[in-house]
């Protein structure tokens, strides 16, 4: 079976918002391969990792620390399922999904608990496995701007460029008061 990329996009898409406030990220793909294999049945997942700093931007990369579901926000899954740490039951391990239909579709929302500087995502390439195959899941933000710009300043580390697969798999967004 041919890989499958999903292309999360980002509700509000901007650098900041408030305590409180939340942020969708939501993916889908035709349950329909491009080789017009139908999926319907089996679950896919893209390792995942949502962190949290204090200051905004970063000035330290000792400061991005793993975020807690309850703790540092509150998840809402809409579509999809999400599949927690072994050793921390509110640390996001993954975000995963099954053919419903049509489609496959992920969509989460985030409401934003304390103050902080937020990076979602850190994906990585992870699979899909059914009765008609196996095949590789991967996920990047399809945002014009992860905000790599405005909120990374860290002196000897710098920030990935556009061109560079790294950018594009995480998003970055500040919480204010």
């Amino acid at each position: 079976m041919p890989p499958m990329e999903f292309a999360f996009k980002v509700y509000p898409d901007t650098s900041h918002i408030k305590v409180g406030d939340t942020l969708t990220i939501h993916a889908s793909l035709s349950s329909t391969l491009n080789n017009n294999v139908h999926l319907t049945d089996g679950e896919g997942e893209v390792r995942t990792y949502i962190s949290r700093g204090e200051n905004i931007p970063v000035v330290d990369p000792n400061d991005i620390y793993t975020a807690s579901n309850n703790e540092d926000y509150y998840l809402i899954v809409d579509g999809g399922g999400v599949k927690w740490g072994t050793s921390k039951i509110d640390e996001i391990r993954s975000f995963s999904s099954a053919p419903v239909g049509d489609s496959i579709i992920m969509r989460y929302k985030f409401v934003f608990l304390k103050k902080g500087l937020y990076r979602l995502g850190s994906f990585q390439s992870s699979f899909y496995k059914g009765s008609k195959g196996k095949t590789r899941w991967n996920a990047y933000f399809d945002v014009d701007n992860p905000h790599w710009d405005v909120l990374w300043n860290v002196t000897g580390n710098p920030a990935p460029n556009p061109n560079e697969d790294h950018y594009k798999r995480n998003y970055l967004i500040g919480v204010t008061e």
